[in-house]
């Protein structure tokens, strides 16, 4: 009586203690806050965060999804278990059940019901580490995790987005350099002969698809049935960096379309670009976002043709590039 007595305490503590940092009392050394952000061991030696720490040797970063892999010294790491609720934030100022809206899907985060304000991460029973969470409440489970941990951060694209209307799965927006012959309101019937296909299993399957790799996609167009084959390449952009059909020319935007990272090696930076440049015009035509972007590109491709010019302001002056140069 008196161990099962010792038992059960045991369990209500540590069910109790993740409702506040106590929770990592129990893994000394597996929870640190590094250069502002949380961080916790998932292998020996071997941190997860939501930012990469300068100064740290970096394991595997996956960029869209703002996940990183960093070195640093710890004495056990934490367990890793599946999402399943019962699930608690930590830290928190009380013992709260999380309510899941969404769970993480190829390079998109799960949802939330209520945003914390800070980082922290998700733990089942035990102080078994289940996700780790953004503040606004987006978060990524242990698969996330543990693929970070394979090194498996590549992501798979075929130059569409796909968008949930009702209960149909949509062609949001094309990729007019990809050379797809798919439209923007194209309804999508099957993928790889699977008939149907939900919206996630859609999202994945792009994900993990690799280079040279070809997806049968089916599609619904005014009333006509019509099969594509479609080749994978890498994906670029979206998730956590910008996501405009432009990032192929090794440029990255923030909201204000200011570009935030340019790659030395592409050919945009030969051409001049730098740094903080921001895109006002693309052949005359305004954009103020990412999402103003895909469409205006959208409409190329549906001619099957592509953009000749942009307009640039640079501290207020203003300069054309010819896109085709880039």
């Amino acid at each position: 009586m008196r161990i099962r007595h010792f038992v059960t305490l045991f369990f209500f503590t540590l069910s109790i203690s993740v409702a506040g940092e106590s929770c990592f009392d129990f893994f000394p050394g597996s929870f640190k806050v590094v250069q502002g952000h949380p961080a916790y061991a998932v292998e020996k030696n071997r941190f997860v965060s939501l930012a990469c720490p300068i100064g740290k040797k970096i394991v595997a970063y996956d960029r869209l999804k703002g996940l990183c892999l960093f070195e640093d010294h710890t004495s056990r790491p934490f367990y890793l278990t599946k999402s399943r609720p019962p699930l608690y934030f930590c830290p928190a100022d009380k013992k709260e059940d999380v309510k899941i809206l969404s769970y993480p899907v190829a390079i998109y985060p799960g949802k939330l019901s209520k945003r914390y304000g800070i980082e922290g991460a998700l733990f089942g029973s035990c102080c078994k580490l289940a996700g780790i969470v953004g503040r606004e409440g987006e978060w990524y489970d242990t698969k996330a995790i543990r693929q970070l941990m394979r090194g498996d951060i590549r992501h798979g694209d075929i130059g569409v987005r796909f968008s949930l209307h009702g209960a149909n799965i949509i062609i949001e927006s094309v990729d007019p350099y990809a050379n797809v012959p798919l439209l923007p309101g194209d309804r999508v019937e099957s993928l790889n002969g699977k008939k149907s296909p939900d919206f996630r299993s859609v999202l994945q399957m792009v994900d993990r698809c690799k280079n040279e790799e070809t997806l049968l996609l089916g599609i619904s167009r005014q009333g006509r049935s019509l099969t594509a084959h479609l080749n994978c390449f890498e994906r670029l952009g979206g998730g956590k960096v910008s996501d405009t059909f432009l990032e192929r020319f090794g440029i990255h935007f923030d909201n204000a379309l200011r570009i935030i990272e340019i790659d030395p090696d592409k050919k945009a930076y030969e051409r001049g670009l730098r740094k903080g440049d921001r895109l006002l015009m693309i052949d005359g035509k305004m954009v103020g976002s990412e999402h103003e972007i895909r469409d205006l590109l959208s409409g190329y491709a549906m001619k099957k043709r592509l953009p000749g010019t942009m307009l640039w302001d640079r501290a207020g002056f203003q300069f054309f590039l010819p896109l085709g140069s880039i």
